[in-house]
């Protein structure tokens, strides 16, 4: 996949700064089955981010786990819905994540995130999660405007409609954000 994003990453190359893991939004409204946005073949992700996950906790960085535990006004007028209770419950294990509650795409918009980030003097962040052209692309575009580095995991977002999926990932690379892979970004870690 990274050969889609060539010219980009010429520009700006992979480097590890002070970085934090962002996971977004893996819960059950999403990911399990039973969820009633469920997206099917988010499965695919989930080893991704485990391996992720574990190499931030074994160098004690920074794992901020999102959950979207309801829709704002607005969010309902859109998408005519709203989350059960039990669709809050996150699909990976919160083991030494610290979790952060959003109603809307942007995990910064009226939460702690920011303050927490810079509590732990993280200035890049690395942004995993669901759905990527919407809650990834949005908490992506509003870390770069609040001077944070952003990279974008691309195998450990998701999206089902891979249109959706690459078109965000293209835009976000353009302005954004460096794309890497999961190998990359724990590469780069060691």
């Amino acid at each position: 996949m990274s050969q889609f994003f060539w010219k980009e990453r010429q520009r700006h190359p992979l480097k590890i700064l002070s970085p934090a893991l962002i996971i977004v939004d893996i819960q059950k409204y999403f990911c399990h089955p039973s969820g009633r946005a469920y997206l099917p073949g988010v499965e695919k992700i989930l080893s991704n981010l485990q391996a992720l996950m574990e190499t931030f906790r074994r160098k004690s960085l920074p794992i901020v786990f999102t959950i979207h535990v309801s829709n704002s006004q607005r969010m309902k007028e859109w998408w005519n819905d709203d989350l059960e209770p039990y669709e809050a419950e996150p699909c990976l294990s919160l083991e030494g994540a610290i979790k952060i509650e959003k109603d809307t795409y942007d995990a910064f918009y009226n939460t702690r995130l920011e303050d927490i980030l810079r509590s732990y003097g993280v200035n890049q962040v690395f942004i995993t999660g669901v759905r990527t052209h919407l809650c990834v692309e949005t908490t992506a575009r509003s870390a770069f405007v609040r001077n944070f580095d952003v990279v974008v995991v691309c195998d450990a977002c998701y999206e089902r409609e891979d249109w959706y999926h690459f078109s965000s990932l293209k835009n976000l690379a353009h302005g954004f954000a460096i794309i890497a892979s999961t190998e990359e970004v724990l590469c780069a870690l060691r």
